[in-house]
């Protein structure tokens, strides 16, 4: 019971780490580009040039994700939950890699490192419960 309740809470959780920047992206992409993570740290426009389609689509593609991880919070379907949560992982280990192999000067290197490792950790947990979950059943 305990097991299931955080899976839903860490699930959840994951989904609107993932979710709040991926419709930001999708409904607002400049203003995502110019303003992510906030107005006066803007990290994007370190990478230019701006791609308002690039930015758009990948809103919405993240988007996908997060109905997929609510669906799993809501279901937390033992199958469904490791592979939503590896399919987390095949996004946010690579993403933390590449940005720890191309840091950018003036950026807030350490608040985006703790940002990108949030979710791989979460992830990784969240795994662990859930399979624990499986053996216990």
């Amino acid at each position: 019971m305990l097991a299931t309740r955080c899976l839903r809470v860490g699930l959840v959780l994951l989904a609107l780490i993932e979710g709040i920047p991926s419709l930001w992206a999708a409904l607002a992409p400049l203003s995502f580009y110019r303003d992510f993570p906030t107005p006066d740290r803007s990290w994007l426009t370190l990478f230019p040039p701006y791609n308002e389609h690039m930015t758009h689509d990948f809103g919405l593609i993240a988007l996908q994700f997060v109905v997929v991880l609510g669906f799993a919070a809501v279901s937390v379907e033992r199958r469904l939950v490791r592979v939503v949560l590896i399919a987390s992982l095949v996004f946010n280990v690579p993403h933390c890699v590449y940005h720890q192999r191309h840091l950018v000067e003036g950026s807030d290197v350490h608040v985006q490192f703790a940002s990108q490792v949030v979710p791989i950790v979460l992830a990784v947990v969240l795994l662990v419960v859930n399979e624990r979950r499986a053996v216990v059943s």
